[in-house]
């Protein structure tokens, strides 16, 4: 009876036994597989909005999206006239990056399919690419060309092992073809944003190098652009640098592409859909001629996140990626 009763000891504790190896997969794959259930879901959404922010470099007063758990963050600035059909403002890029890596962008446009953006990363030189797409190919949206330019502002351009800011005057980007007009500029419009901490594939400082999924976080968010109207845009646009040129393979950008996508990107709030922008979007963000694509701007060793009003990290901010 002695020896039974060891036996069914025996056999409970067995029945309760958890391998240890099937604990240490469970703990590395379901955080991966939950990312990966999550990764195609904006995390940002039109009901964040851009609020008030003051470049502490140039002193020109700008709308922002900021996203408080990414670090994300676009600013903006317009003329008080503009011209048509295309029209200019002046941009702001600053993200965090990852030992020197990483990429970040704003888009016309709230849908990720078919937008017309501007993507910046490092360029493994101590300065910074700045290449225009569109997302014809989300896999790989391809570098375009156009009457649009990009310069960069003096002093507005920094880089390091752990951020990233990019100044620009982005010249006739705003053009109804591409999904954002200068009719739109006294109002407020859907614009769009993405980022990544991996750098994009092949070599830095080709403006065509491939750039991967905007796995850090990506969405729309509302731009009050009447409201990032200022009569000093004149005087700071006026001193920006040469424009950055195309590589040989860009391709022309395609009018009314931004009218293919399929809208499914705005359906994914990841704030709390309070107006006026909170931070709480997943990491959500916050609010804020010639043939030319992209090019390299010499990049300080300047920190990234340029401070100021707007931005402070709190939740209220506009939201996060």
């Amino acid at each position: 009876m002695a020896k039974s009763r060891n036996i069914q000891r025996h056999r409970i504790r067995r029945r309760h036994h958890v391998n240890p190896r099937c604990m240490a997969l469970t703990t590395v794959f379901l955080p991966a597989l939950t990312l990966a259930q999550d990764d195609d879901e904006p995390t940002s959404s039109p009901s964040q909005f851009s609020e008030p922010f003051q470049d502490q470099i140039t002193g020109l007063p700008m709308e922002r999206f900021f996203g408080a758990r990414t670090s994300f963050g676009f600013a903006f600035a317009l003329p008080e006239v503009q011209t048509a059909p295309a029209g200019s403002f002046i941009g702001q890029l600053s993200f965090p990056l990852v030992n020197g890596e990483g990429w970040g962008s704003f888009g016309l446009t709230g849908d990720m399919e078919g937008n017309f953006i501007l993507a910046v990363w490092p360029d493994g030189s101590g300065g910074v690419m700045a290449s225009f797409r569109q997302a014809t190919d989300e896999d790989n949206p391809p570098e375009v060309a156009g009457d649009f330019r990009v310069r960069p502002l003096p002093d507005g351009v920094s880089v390091n092992a752990t951020s990233l800011t990019y100044t620009f005057l982005c010249e006739n980007c705003l053009d109804s073809t591409f999904g954002l007009g200068t009719d739109a500029a006294s109002g407020d419009a859907v614009m769009g944003w993405a980022l990544s901490e991996q750098p994009p594939l092949g070599d830095p400082s080709d403006p065509g190098a491939r750039l991967g999924f905007h796995e850090r976080g990506f969405g729309p968010f509302t731009a009050r652009l009447g409201a990032a109207a200022t009569a000093e845009f004149d005087a700071i646009a006026a001193t920006a640098l040469e424009p950055v040129p195309a590589s040989a393979n860009a391709v022309a950008a395609v009018a009314g592409a931004f009218g293919e996508g399929s809208g499914d990107e705005d359906s994914g709030d990841e704030g709390d859909g309070d107006v006026g922008g909170d931070d709480d979007d997943d990491d959500a963000d916050d609010a804020g001629g010639g043939a030319v694509g992209g090019g390299t701007a010499g990049g300080g060793a300047g920190g990234g996140a340029v401070g100021g009003g707007g931005d402070d990290g709190n939740d209220s901010d506009s939201d996060d990626d």
